[in-house]
């Protein structure tokens, strides 16, 4: 009797253990079902689509609002182009040794100018004094006139050896800069060279560029140090090339406080005043990256449609490539856009992400 209560007992068990199971796999597909069918009906409506070719963000005015996505339109300007370019501050120890030669031989010159007159009016005597019945010997007078000859040839050595040194330092310095080494009274810019308030700088300019005008003025920063920038004053032309042999050399004088002897610098100056360009501003606040290159959103034109609700009013925005080559302080000058286009200038990122969210979404659906 007990043996069989215990056979019906396990039968029990064994129904009701497969009738769970068989609950919980229908329950299962059931859920899976309305959980689909739930996700189906809160999907929000994709705000991508492709117009010839071209990705369009379609957002509607509340959404906008709600987002921060904020247009305006660009301006126009003119850009005069700049000339970037590289130097390095060179010594002038040559020519500050070279007027330490000059002087010296300067007043070599002038101690030997004074010697030879006296002998020379010592000579002039003694051949007064010859011709008078020789009164003075014909020796004495051949001394004199061998210690006259004896000075002339000591000057034209002299001479000859300042114009040596005068062409020598032309040759490697030009005339302007060769002044540091001959000339007594100095323009302030080469005084300073000279005293070392200022340093000098070769700089090399494209052979396109148009030769610096006197006192032009270009800024240079340091190569390796972030500083503001300094400014140089056009000096002369360069009479050696860059060691790279890039374009056209000149020599521009610029303050010592910060610039030492062989440290390179940048070089920014002003492109001629007829190289202008028209263009439009980017702001810096629309330029989003994507692909390692840079991109803006633009926002279409549409008719308008006063009778539509403002909450039913809809914008669209198409993403095109900008040019980040020009920087100027507003943002980025670019080429090929037309004036008082709008453009998005805060939200741009938030488009970026919907317009690659729909993307991705297609590439799943695939």
């Amino acid at each position: 009797m007990n043996k069989k209560l215990i056979i019906v007992i396990g039968v029990q068990t064994l129904l009701i253990i497969i009738l769970f199971w068989i609950l919980v796999f229908n329950s299962k597909d059931e859920f899976e079902a309305y959980q689909a069918a739930q996700e189906e009906e809160i999907e929000s409506p994709s705000r991508v689509s492709t117009i010839e070719g071209i990705n369009t963000v379609t957002l509607p005015l509340a959404t906008q609002i709600n987002s921060g996505i904020k247009t305006a339109k660009i301006a126009s300007t003119s850009f005069q182009g700049e000339i970037k370019s590289f130097g390095n501050v060179v010594a002038i120890d040559q020519l500050i040794d070279g007027k330490a030669t000059y002087l010296n031989l300067q007043s070599n010159l002038n101690l030997a100018r004074v010697g030879s007159q006296q002998k020379n009016q010592q000579y002039q005597r003694l051949k007064t004094l010859n011709a008078d019945d020789k009164n003075v010997s014909d020796l004495a007078l051949q001394e004199a006139l061998a210690a006259v000859q004896a000075d002339t040839a000591n000057i034209t050595a002299i001479e000859l050896q300042i114009k040596n040194l005068q062409t020598n330092l032309q040759l490697r310095w030009g005339k302007a800069l060769a002044k540091i080494a001959f000339s007594e009274k100095l323009p302030p810019h080469l005084a300073n060279l000279l005293n070392k308030n200022n340093v000098l700088i070769q700089i090399s300019l494209p052979l396109n560029t148009s030769p610096p005008a006197q006192n032009s003025i270009v800024n240079i920063t340091p190569l390796t140090e972030s500083s503001s920038p300094i400014k140089a004053t056009y000096v002369s032309p360069a009479a050696t090339s860059d060691s790279n042999g890039f374009g056209n050399t000149f020599y521009f004088s610029a303050p010592a406080d910060l610039l030492r002897i062989g440290m390179r610098v940048n070089v920014e100056m002003q492109a001629d005043s007829s190289d202008i360009s028209n263009g439009v501003i980017i702001p810096s606040g629309a330029v989003v990256w994507y692909a390692g290159k840079p991109w803006a959103y633009f926002k279409q034109p549409q008719p308008v449609n006063n009778k539509q609700p403002d909450q039913h009013k809809s914008s669209l925005f198409v993403r095109k490539p900008i040019s980040t080559d020009t920087e100027i302080d507003a943002g980025w000058f670019n080429q090929g856009i037309e004036p008082d286009t709008e453009i998005v200038i805060s939200g741009a990122q938030l488009l970026l992400s919907e317009e690659f969210k729909y993307l991705i979404k297609n590439e799943n659906e695939d």
